[in-house]
């Protein structure tokens, strides 16, 4: 039996309703260098369209996307979102709610944005509702030095403005209010009704997440050359987007 068909049976063995809760880029999208660029393949989609209708199988994306950039990618029904690391969490057919910032996390926002224009060119900027993401993924391939500095900066200066700092791979991001990938995964445990879950998930940023499955049901890192260590020893390690997919889909095919 391989790797791929062990994990599958393990999850097939999980109690239902469950829980299957997937990063975006890196698990189900291929790693680009500009992430406005980054897709779901379509093979991909067809396969969560089918686990979104599966009977006793609840579909949720979790991803550092702002929602408006994961619609870009993906227009599915029936699937819990959480975006921004957390920060919004919505039921299917749900619409977010408005999030007020205070003047000074504006204020901190603003100046952080100033240092970014002046000295981040070359690297591509995300501007969420609060928080502004910095990748220097492109910058890193001709110029890893200057992308070792400009994360550093990024981090001091985002700390002097009392802001929190999320690293992730090839990745600074700003953030007038701290969430976390793990608490946003219970939520949708809770509010959903599974009774287990599944979580895949490729950097740092879903360590929390893969912690908490791993807990609760089956936690699941995939490796890249970025980010190869997985958070504990308790999680199942894949090698890349395609061995999700296969598993995926193994998950569709005993579901219908």
């Amino acid at each position: 039996m391989t790797e791929i068909e062990s994990l599958l049976q393990n999850v097939l063995r999980l109690e239902r309703p469950l829980l299957v809760a997937l990063d975006v880029d890196g698990t189900l999208a291929p790693i680009v260098r500009d992430p406005d660029r980054a897709a779901i393949p379509e093979p991909t989609l067809s396969i969560l369209e089918a686990l979104a209708q599966a009977p006793g199988l609840v579909l949720a994306l979790v991803t550092g996307r702002d929602l408006s950039s994961l619609r870009r990618m993906e227009q599915l029904d029936g699937v819990w979102r959480a975006v921004e690391h957390g920060g919004v969490v919505l039921a299917p057919g749900e619409d977010p709610r408005n999030r007020a910032l205070t003047p000074e996390q504006r204020d901190a926002l603003e100046r952080f944005k100033i240092w970014v224009d002046a000295n981040a060119q070359g690297a591509f900027i995300e501007h969420k509702p609060q928080a502004i993401a910095v990748h220097v993924r492109a910058i890193a391939m001709t110029d890893p030095t200057r992308a070792e500095r400009l994360m550093n900066e990024a981090d001091e200066l985002a700390q002097s403005l009392g802001l929190h700092v999320r690293r992730g791979k090839a990745l600074r991001e700003a953030e007038a209010v701290r969430y976390d990938k793990g608490r946003a995964l219970e939520e949708i445990l809770g509010r959903s009704g599974a009774r287990s879950v599944l979580f895949v998930g490729d950097d740092v940023t879903d360590f929390p997440a893969i912690e908490l499955a791993a807990e609760r049901g089956i936690g699941v890192f995939v490796r890249s050359d970025e980010q190869r260590g997985a958070p504990s020893g308790s999680a199942v390690v894949l090698d890349d987007v395609d061995q999700v997919a296969a598993v995926l889909r193994g998950l569709a095919e005993h579901a219908e």
